[in-house]
């Protein structure tokens, strides 16, 4: 019986890729046993657009960076139902492979997106003040560090990956005197919360734009819960250091930061708040209610897979 795959490729994601490469990746699935339609993307959204036209297969698998496979994810999510979904990380920093251990090479990623190991993978829903929703794999994040996924240049990224990342988060806390912190009101299934805070986020993944690190025995993709954390404003640059070293070491100071398991939140603000959803820019909004939604997409991501060369050398 045939297995088909839609197979999405981003070929601006990350650092460039060559055409051989890419031809390597379908030659790889197609290995498995997948009967292999290749698209390119042309533009932001487009992998929406291919995805929501993903109905009649069986599996769709994206190369390209967090940002691609978020824009998949909204896609699959309008379908009633839904092809597994296989990802192969290609972008700057790949948090969201990061934190489920996906490999970080390309070729090892081309075999495991054409197995059989199959596993769910909750979904985050992001509902703003115009009741308008928006799905994400890993993050809803507002505050300190989140402009750094979107602020830095497309070119910039590409030429030096994860460092471009770090470069701007450590020019954003030099202008920490210019941070205000945002009145919330944060509400959970069992607390209600409201302080002031310069960061925040609802997270399903143990690494953040490559600054913010989680325990990964507190993190997991599947279990109809995600982890809520909030930031204070320190007083000056030494307990902004601190506190980096208590998300660091995983020990949270109650007076400093929130860290807590949830499958809802609501949050709503004074002023607009900007969010961002898996690294991309999602708007500013003053309300904003964040659901799970538990087992919502069935991912490939254990490693049963045959041991295959990658870019393989032509006989003479």
């Amino acid at each position: 019986m045939e297995k088909r795959l839609m197979l999405i490729i981003n070929p601006r994601s990350g650092k460039s890729k060559k055409k051989k490469v890419f031809s390597a990746i379908e030659e790889t699935i197609r290995d498995e046993g997948w009967t292999v339609e290749t698209y390119f993307t042309e533009y932001r959204g487009h992998a929406t657009e291919l995805a929501e036209r993903a109905g009649g297969y069986d599996r769709i698998v994206c190369v390209g960076g967090d940002g691609t496979l978020n824009e998949v994810i909204n896609g699959l999510m309008t379908l009633e139902k839904r092809p597994e979904i296989g990802y192969i990380p290609a972008g700057s920093t790949n948090d969201f492979a990061a934190g489920i251990g996906l490999p970080k090479s390309i070729g090892k990623s081309a075999r495991l997106a054409g197995s059989d190991g199959i596993s769910a993978i909750d979904v985050g829903a992001f509902i703003n003040d115009k009741e308008e929703k928006r799905y994400f794999s890993y993050v809803a994040s507002f505050g300190m560090f989140t402009r750094v996924s979107y602020a830095t240049d497309q070119r910039f990224k590409n030429m030096f990956g994860h460092m471009a990342y770090i470069f701007e988060g450590i020019m954003s806390v030099t202008d920490l005197n210019n941070y205000k912190p945002f009145r919330l009101r944060i509400e959970t299934a069992d607390s209600i919360i409201e302080q002031e805070y310069i960061f925040g986020a609802v997270t399903n993944s143990s690494s953040l734009g490559g600054l913010v690190k989680l325990d990964k025995n507190n993190v997991h993709v599947n279990d109809g819960l995600f982890e809520l954390i909030l930031i204070r404003k320190p007083k000056n640059f030494m307990a902004l250091t601190e506190t980096v070293g208590q998300l660091v070491n995983h020990k949270y100071r109650p007076d400093r930061i929130v860290f807590s398991h949830t499958e809802s939140v609501r949050l709503t603000s004074a002023s607009p708040l900007d969010w961002t959803l898996d690294g991309e820019y999602a708007g500013s909004t003053c309300k904003a209610e964040i659901n799970v939604i538990m087992s919502a997409l069935d991912f490939v991501r254990r490693e049963e897979v045959r041991k295959k060369p990658f870019l393989r050398k032509k006989a003479p």
